[in-house]
């Protein structure tokens, strides 16, 4: 291994350096790590773009390690800020590269149907015909962009939800957890006495990440009972430390977990109430309208809707709220 020296010599907590990214948006930061050892593995990749090229080049210098010195790569999901820098290590070297088996099945669909799913979902949710085409393009960027950055066939081992393995003579086991992203894994393991869990972007202090899920193909409105799924699963484990993919390491799994839970069940609830306040004057409302009411995000609404639609779609699951189509828009009214 051409590993270089860090001067002091020092491993850090645990074996686990943290590599910082800088992002455009909320919380604008993400996080990879760097577990120390004889064949050094880094979890997530950082942010797409030159800027978190220079960034994971000088986090790994900072920590004596050049990226040809990483020899195993593990990926929590797809999304660039967590896999934007794979190319940068492949390159400088031959890491075995892990990923979760479910990325294979998104990134093998033909973007051209997926852009129809799209355009149909977004004008479904209300979206004005002169910023459908707008929003379709970015979405398909998007979606272009996670398929640039974590190509199928450098994927070495595809890995299965609940199969555990091994990884630089560590176990580690996967958990899958959507609702954030449709290829979501969590991955529990051991450092010294510790069970800890990279945990990607779920079980965040002080935040829930976004139900993204899938952006907007056909499995949009699947991102909060995933969410839910997601959280129920991991609830039946306990860690004494989490390393999440935004925010600080911590200690408050259990709790994190619970905040989340506790945060879709509000929003679920606010989503109730502004559907009241919005179809008060006894005409339905669309998802776009209803995204309007939520002051407290930022104002990107064509963002924010996707979770709007998951929301909608888990009230009327629920018989909390009823919808029907419209000329290819669907209208909302409560129960």
């Amino acid at each position: 291994m051409s590993r270089t020296t860090r001067p002091d010599g020092a491993t850090g907590d645990s074996g686990v350096r943290r590599l910082e990214f800088s992002m455009e948006w909320p919380p604008n930061h993400t996080v990879a790590y760097l577990v120390d050892g004889d064949e050094p593995l880094l979890v997530d990749a950082g942010m797409y773009g030159n800027r978190g090229q220079e960034e994971l080049l000088a986090g790994l210098e900072a920590c004596g390690y050049r990226p040809a010195d990483i020899e195993h790569l593990l990926v929590t999901h797809t999304h660039v800020d967590h896999v934007g820098q794979v190319r940068t290590v492949l390159e400088a070297g031959d890491p075995t590269v892990y990923a979760p088996t479910r990325v294979r099945k998104c990134f093998d669909r033909e973007l051209g149907a997926v852009a129809t799913e799209i355009e149909r979902n977004l004008a479904e949710a209300g979206l004005e015909s002169e910023a459908l085409e707008t929003a379709v393009d970015r979405f398909c960027e998007i979606k272009g962009d996670m398929r640039t950055a974590l190509p199928l066939e450098c994927v070495d081992v595809w890995i299965d939800a609940g199969e555990r393995v091994d990884i630089a003579g560590r176990e580690f086991e996967p958990i899958y957890a959507p609702g954030h992203h449709v290829t979501h894994c969590c991955y529990g393991t051991t450092l010294g006495e510790d069970d800890v869990v990279f945990a990607g972007d779920m079980a965040i202090e002080p935040f829930r990440a976004a139900a993204i899920h899938s952006n907007f193909d056909d499995h949009v409105s699947d991102g909060i009972d995933a969410y839910f799924d997601a959280l129920d699963r991991l609830e039946a484990y306990s860690f004494d430390r989490v390393y999440p993919g935004h925010g600080p390491v911590h200690e408050r799994y259990a709790e994190a977990i619970t905040d989340a839970q506790t945060d879709l069940e509000a929003r679920l609830k606010t989503c109730v109430d502004n559907l009241e306040a919005c179809t008060a004057d006894g005409d339905a409302a669309t998802a776009m309208e209803l995204d309007a009411e939520r002051v407290d995000e930022r104002p990107d609404q064509v963002q924010q809707l996707r979770e709007i639609v998951a929301i909608l779609a888990t009230l009327e699951r629920r018989g909390r709220v009823r919808s029907s189509l419209e000329d290819g828009v669907r209208f909302y009214e409560p129960v």
